[in-house]
């Protein structure tokens, strides 16, 4: 390969092809499980609470190794932290289906949560310092929908394929090998993209005004953080998490219990969550570029409309199969709209203060505390007491997060708007 240093334009054109791609990467090797766990826990003859064990520990080490790699991808190569993480979930999916039993199967879903922690915050990191604000903001949909991508061909590939074809092991064979094709195809390339200096401004087009110096870094004293609503915003990511990853990954088993189908059915009619969540975040993202200047007041009115779906559910979940997957794909949408304005978006706002993949490791445990609350949670609560419990605790969580938010408007908007 030539060892002549490529132009600031084409790096950055490569990077905002590569930010979604390695995040396509990642969610076929985190959401697996997820997807399968119905398939999992009906030819085991398992409990729902057994059963989501693995996606639980997952959830809690993905949400601890978020703020070790976040501090990691502000004083390592970020490019590396991703790097590694990707390699070692393709190994990781690789060994599960070797695993003979449920819990064998737990504990190296939960080392994936650790390798799978490693991606997002180094991935904030490398956006945030090297896109303009326009193109960071179309990136960042980009790869929310490359996400959601992700999770719509595991449940293609499983429900059409390996499920009545061969098993469900075969899920995560797939989805490593490809993993594996990516990080070596980004671990040539960054080598190369990373040569190029995006410290300093991109230099502006003729007759313009010259770019502003690049600012000097400040101080985040806890007394200011503490003064930001940021605990407020905080506990709404928690809810966040929980209603989203308990949403998606528990609308196949609640449709199977509800309705009676098989698990390959429900698998396929769920694949309506996540397509229509893509197709929402393309609106979202020009929704935001035009319209929202603060992302807790989007996050208030998202979560508002997640009450409103979660409200639908609860009064119409066993009319129809179709009425209830439609529901719960609406409802899905508000809920990662939300993910967006407070995960996505959030922790750009500590870039002055250098500590952008630091707090993005933050902001996103907080959520994945959430989602390991929720996986096992709603599972033991399904259990118990049936998914109409289950759907009015979701509307309690929607409704806490909304008030949330609210409350928070005011001092993140004194936050962020301090000169």
């Amino acid at each position: 390969m030539s060892d002549k240093i490529m132009d600031r334009a084409r790096a950055v054109r490569l990077l905002s092809v590569f930010c979604p791609l390695l995040y396509f990467a990642s969610y076929i090797t985190r959401k697996g499980y997820g997807v399968v766990m119905s398939e999992v826990i009906l030819s085991e003859g398992i409990t729902n609470a057994a059963g989501s064990l693995a996606s639980t520990l997952l959830l809690i080490s993905y949400g601890v190794g978020q703020i070790l790699s976040g501090v990691l991808g502000d004083k390592l190569r970020p490019q590396n932290v991703i790097t590694a993480g990707l390699g070692l979930s393709s190994l990781l999916n690789l060994l599960m289906p070797l695993c003979p039993g449920p819990y064998l199967r737990a504990a190296v879903w939960c080392l994936n949560g650790l390798a799978q922690s490693m991606i997002w915050p180094p991935l904030v990191r490398i956006m945030a310092e090297c896109f303009e604000p326009k193109r960071f903001n179309d990136v960042c949909v980009n790869v929310s929908i490359a996400a959601t991508g992700g999770t719509v061909f595991v449940y293609l590939t499983s429900s059409l394929l390996w499920i009545p074809l061969l098993s469900w092991r075969w899920t995560f064979v797939t989805s490593a090998v490809l993993c594996a094709a990516v990080t070596v195809l980004w671990a040539v390339s960054a080598r190369r993209i990373f040569r190029v200096d995006f410290s300093r401004p991109a230099p502006a087009p003729e007759g313009a005004a010259a770019p502003a110096s690049p600012r000097v870094r400040e101080r985040l004293s806890g007394k200011l953080l503490a003064a930001s609503g940021f605990a407020a915003v905080a506990l709404a990511i928690v809810l966040q998490g929980a209603l989203r990853d308990g949403i998606t990954d528990w609308t196949p088993s609640m449709v199977i219990n509800i309705f009676s189908v098989s698990s390959d059915s429900a698998i396929l009619g769920t694949v309506a969550v996540p397509v229509l969540t893509a197709v929402s975040l393309k609106l979202v993202g020009a929704v935001n570029r035009r319209f929202v200047k603060n992302e807790v007041t989007a996050g208030m009115v998202t979560f508002a409309l997640s009450l409103a779906g979660c409200a639908a559910l609860a009064l119409f979940y066993d009319a129809d199969r179709y009425v209830t997957l439609a529901l719960a794909a609406l409802t899905c949408c508000a809920v990662n709209a939300s993910n967006f304005f407070l995960v996505c978006i959030t922790p750009t706002r500590f870039e002055r203060y250098g500590l952008v993949s630091t707090m993005t490791g933050v902001i996103n445990s907080f959520a994945y505390v959430g989602s390991a609350s929720a996986t096992y949670g709603f599972g033991a609560l399904a259990d118990r007491a049936g998914w109409h419990v289950c759907m009015l605790l979701w509307c309690a969580l929607a409704a806490a997060g909304t008030v949330l938010c609210l409350a928070a408007i005011r001092p993140w908007r004194r936050f962020f708007s301090r000169t």
